[in-house]
């Protein structure tokens, strides 16, 4: 039988002054009868010593109960509630930009992680987005795995495609969030707001409708930063150029984000990064918290009521005892035995776990270890106990011994179990860096389990950090006359001086052949080269006017636009968007869009 633990142990201090007070009254009995006896022949009535006894012992049972003793374990459900929040980050490349130390990028994964440690029982996912956007990990209660993902972010095409759109991300990030109506749900936004492409109008828009709380947080500096980028060939570093040569320098476009949390019914937060985790545990305090999950724990089983009712029932047997002078001895005697037994059920093994369990709790790892192994030596085979003790080395920071540990819960017949020890080997081997064997034991977890939500999110966890998506090669776009492609060679079968496709007998522009006037000299009808200029120019009276009409709308809107005002803006730069991308394909380079 298991030890026994109890919540108010300093009560048990009086029990020492009941068989003391029944010794004193016994004693005293005694010698009572024994001057009655000198005094006179007739005998005394007997004392009522079963009473006594009875008495005592619902005293007894009554501290006992007081005191809150525990033994034995069960497993129940406990309901964690929370909001839910999703963090979308920018890691297109200008968020390599050196304006906030570190980098953009290091900043907003310490801001990231500065949020997580406010969070109680909310859940967080992650999105990141560049060109395009994709779930790092989904909404999740395991904030250790959730820091290892954030600390390993990296701008770049890896993950995600050249470019920066922060609208696919928004649309991403809602669709990710609950469909849960009774729980709270916020958007977090980290990005310099640097040539944002897509349709951020739209994406606000769905934010709004969500119901989902927006919070944008801007970084960089409005003087800004070149953008640097490594040569994977040689290992140096330099400024990324546009197209003319010229270094492309990134700045806050804070005018922007506004717009872009207003339209979406947020908050614009700034650009002080270290306001941001008081911000988000500030919202989220304020919604409605919804039960997001249920997670077995292990449980003492409370005892007290057993012993309230034997004090009740000493107390009726007492007063029965005292009424009656026969009443037997011997059922006093009885009951005392029981009581005896019952606190004798009491191990050191079980006063072993409660220990652990509490010295896990002062955070005193090496004291809990010490005392998991003496419950395992008593309890060898307990599952329960091997990823007590797997828990206390991993807290410790012990990783191989707590494998070993988990590793003897395997042996358990309950596929449950097996499961939450493969999850717990998994966690270990994860803190170790094998992904390959915490992938293993993950997916052994879910054979076990398929319905352990958090074993599925660990194994994708892992499984997109050792399979990350390939950066994707560009393809040329086909060479245009006049973009400096080659020119066509003719077919073999086409004679000099002849257009393919003309079957040779038309010759064009040679001596004694006709030609309409001026096409010598390249006049008369437009070259490919000149209506390629003329494009581009008109485009870029375009991209002039369109910077003109927002300049207007911003100084009209100041610092705090309406949401009319908000959705004219980014719908404009939707378009400016468009038409600076169909200006970089006529150029030739990737333009602004490409970082």
């Amino acid at each position: 039988m298991s030890s026994v633990s109890f919540a108010n142990p300093w009560i048990l201090v009086v029990l020492p002054v009941i068989p003391l007070a029944l010794a004193v009254w016994w004693r005293g009995t005694a010698r009572a009868r024994e001057r009655a006896r000198s005094l006179s022949r007739t005998g005394s009535a007997r004392p009522p010593y079963a009473a006594a006894c009875l008495f005592s012992l619902a005293a007894v049972a009554a501290v006992a109960s007081a005191a809150q003793p525990r033994w034995g374990t069960r497993e129940s459900e406990v309901p964690r509630t929370g909001a839910d929040l999703v963090v979308v980050i920018d890691i297109s490349r200008s968020m390599d930009a050196r304006d906030v130390a570190p980098t953009r990028l290091e900043a907003a994964k310490e801001t990231v992680n500065a949020v997580m440690d406010r969070l109680g029982g909310d859940r967080v996912g992650l999105v990141v987005f560049a060109g395009d956007s994709r779930v790092r990990f989904p909404l999740t209660t395991d904030f250790v795995a959730a820091r290892q993902v954030v600390d390993s972010l990296q701008t770049g095409t890896v993950l995600v495609q050249a470019g920066t759109s922060a609208a696919l991300g928004l649309e991403q990030a809602v669709s990710l969030l609950s469909e849960d109506a009774e729980a709270g749900r916020v958007i977090l936004l980290i990005t310099d707001g640097d040539d944002l492409g897509g349709d951020p109008a739209a994406a606000a828009t769905r934010v709004q409708h969500s119901g989902a709380d927006l919070l944008v947080a801007g970084v960089g500096t409005a003087s800004g930063s070149i953008v640097p980028v490594v040569d994977p060939r040689t290992g140096i570093e330099a400024p990324k150029l546009d197209v003319t040569g010229a270094q492309i320098v990134t700045k806050l476009n804070e005018p922007f984000l506004r717009a872009l949390a207003t339209a979406g019914g947020g908050r614009y937060v700034g650009s002080d990064l270290t306001l941001v985790p008081g911000a988000v545990d500030g919202r989220l305090r304020a919604l409605e918290r919804s039960r997001i999950e249920s997670r077995p724990a292990i449980l003492p089983v409370e005892r007290y009521q057993l012993f309230a009712g034997i004090a009740l029932a000493s107390l009726l047997l007492g007063a029965l005892a005292e009424r009656f002078a026969r009443f037997p001895l011997r059922a006093g005697v009885a009951l005392a035995a029981l009581a005896v037994i019952l606190g004798g059920c009491a191990t050191e093994s079980y006063r072993a776990n409660e220990e652990g369990r509490k010295a896990i709790e002062r955070g005193d790892y090496g004291l809990a270890v010490e005392k998991f192994l003496e419950v395992q030596v008593a309890r060898p085979d307990d599952p329960a106990v091997a990823l007590n003790l797997a828990a206390a080395y991993a807290a410790a920071g012990r990783e191989t011994e707590a494998i070993a540990a988990a590793r003897r819960a395997l042996a358990s017949n309950n596929a449950a179990t097996r499961a939450r020890a493969y999850s717990s080997i998994g966690h270990h081997q994860f803190a170790l860096e094998r992904l390959n064997e915490a992938l293993d034991a993950f997916r052994r977890a879910l054979l076990d389990n398929p319905d352990d939500d958090a074993a599925r999110h660990d194994y994708e966890v892992v499984l997109r950090l050792l399979f990350p998506a390939i950066e994707p090669t560009p393809t040329p776009p086909p060479p245009s006359p006049g973009t400096g492609g080659e020119t066509p060679v003719p077919p073999a079968s086409a004679s000099p001086g002849t257009s393919p496709g003309s079957g040779g007998g038309v010759p064009t522009g040679v001596a004694g052949t006709p030609s309409p006037a001026g096409s010598g000299s390249g006049e008369g009808t437009p070259s490919a080269g000149s209506t390629r200029q003329a494009s581009l120019a008109e485009l870029e009276r375009q991209l002039r006017d369109i910077d003109q009409q927002v300049a207007r709308l911003l100084e009209a809107a100041g610092e705090t636009p309406t949401p009319q005002q908000a959705l004219e803006i980014l719908r404009i730069l939707a378009e400016r968007a468009e038409i600076a991308s169909k200006r970089d394909s006529l150029t030739g380079g990737g333009g602004p869009r490409d970082y």
